[in-house]
């Protein structure tokens, strides 16, 4: 099966733990460290797009991530910018992005996202001022729960999703034990060939997961430090059968290994 990518969610993950830790280990001075985090883009994030710029112009740094618009719907990010703004705001309070935004601070900098769609030229931004930043960092560390949530409210957003396998991600929920995707699939056939061949899919899954990118890989430590397994819940039209396959969490750690 097609790994099915975050959409949005590959946005906050890779920003937080690539972008922002890269930065809090370079120089004192807040153009320098933009300068010197710049140097490593394009930065890929795996097939869906990259993040193609981080610059400090006009007393706001701005990063630009550079989407395939197969995964991301730039429209709905444009028509959602207080969920998109919460994410990212609930996401950049960590320690390791903590130094360069405090060097922001003392630079009295704003700070931009564009998210740009690769075909269409199409843009979404976050916006926030220096006194959003400044009570940014004054709030304490979101707990992984709620990082975990605001990041599968933020990848409902981008729903439905087609894997070009005959597959459609309608929803990814929070079951308390498990993240789940539910997968619709075009025919009965197709999902009795699921039913019939569980291991053969969750193996194929597996070898798929262990090609995954930076991105990807947040997420599913995001999933792993929650205690929570990884799942797929597959119906089809015309039947109510349903065929669940679960990565658990100790097979997740292994694929990460």
């Amino acid at each position: 099966m097609k790994k099915l990518l975050q959409g949005t969610l590959i946005i906050i993950s890779c920003f937080v733990v690539a972008v922002l830790f890269s930065c809090s280990e370079n120089s004192a001075k807040l153009k320098a460290a933009i300068e010197e985090a710049n140097k490593e883009c394009p930065i890929s994030l795996g097939i869906a797009g990259e993040m193609t710029s981080m610059t400090y112009s006009n007393n706001t740094v701005e990063i630009l991530f550079s989407f395939d618009e197969q995964f991301t719907n730039i429209d709905k990010l444009a028509a959602n910018p207080a969920r998109v703004k919460e994410t990212v705001m609930t996401a950049m309070v960590n320690e390791r992005s903590k130094p360069l935004f405090d060097l922001m601070v003392e630079a009295n900098a704003n700070f931009r996202v564009i998210f740009k769609g690769k075909s269409s030229g199409k843009e979404a931004k976050m916006e926030l001022q220096l006194s959003e930043l400044e009570d940014l960092m004054k709030k304490p560390m979101a707990s992984n729960e709620e990082k975990l949530r605001l990041t599968i409210a933020q990848t409902n957003l981008q729903m439905p999703m087609d894997t070009g396998t005959g597959v459609v991600i309608t929803e990814l929920f929070d079951r308390g034990d498990a993240v789940i995707y539910k997968a619709k699939v075009s025919k009965k056939e197709q999902l009795s060939m699921i039913a019939n061949s569980i291991e053969e899919v969750k193996n194929s899954q597996k070898l798929m997961f262990k090609m995954m990118g930076t991105a990807e890989k947040v997420f599913f430590r995001m999933v792993i430090d929650a205690g929570k397994d990884i799942g797929y819940l597959y119906t089809a039209d015309g039947t109510d059968e349903q065929v669940e396959i679960i990565q658990t969490n100790a097979e997740l750690k292994e694929i990460l290994q």
